[in-house]
């Protein structure tokens, strides 16, 4: 199940996976994970929970109208592979076109993929931006985006 973010309570639970993830895994120092942009009054989180454990979050950035950028996704080592996280950014596109779309209804979501997360961004329906390595953090990335609308999903 995918919930919408409404408490502090369940924004500690977004960062103990993310801690999980970036501190713990890949040696992401732990003042550059959390950031003012967590407990923006705009920024939209996201808590994946399977059979009753927290196993994903990703954090959504509304920026002008018909633009977001999608951060901080994070899914659990042992449900990895299993979905959630395809999950998860199904639930972030259909948000984006709920509260960041145009008068058009067209919403373009950016990301910053680590390299190595390209193909899974790729098989969600991401095109790259630039072809523009960079680091951040000490992890290579490069920036991702697609473009959606109301009528190219059917509603």
């Amino acid at each position: 199940m995918i919930e919408l973010v409404t408490t502090r309570a369940q924004l500690e639970r977004c960062w103990a996976i993310r801690f999980a993830v970036f501190v713990d895994e890949q040696q992401v120092p732990l003042d550059e994970e959390v950031d003012q942009l967590d407990t923006a009054p705009s920024t939209i989180h996201l808590l994946a929970v399977v059979d009753g454990k927290d196993v994903g979050t990703l954090r959504i950035l509304p920026e002008e109208a018909g633009h977001c950028h999608i951060g901080r996704v994070a899914v659990s080592g042992l449900a990895r592979g299993t979905g959630v996280g395809r999950e998860l950014m199904d639930r972030a596109r259909e948000i984006a076109l709920e509260r960041c779309a145009d008068t058009l209804g067209r919403v373009r979501i950016e990301l910053s993929s680590q390299e190595q997360a390209m193909g899974f961004y790729r098989a969600c329906g991401y095109g790259v931006v630039s072809g523009k390595r960079y680091l951040d953090a000490g992890i290579w990335h490069e920036d991702m985006a697609q473009e959606v609308s109301l009528s190219s999903t059917g509603e």
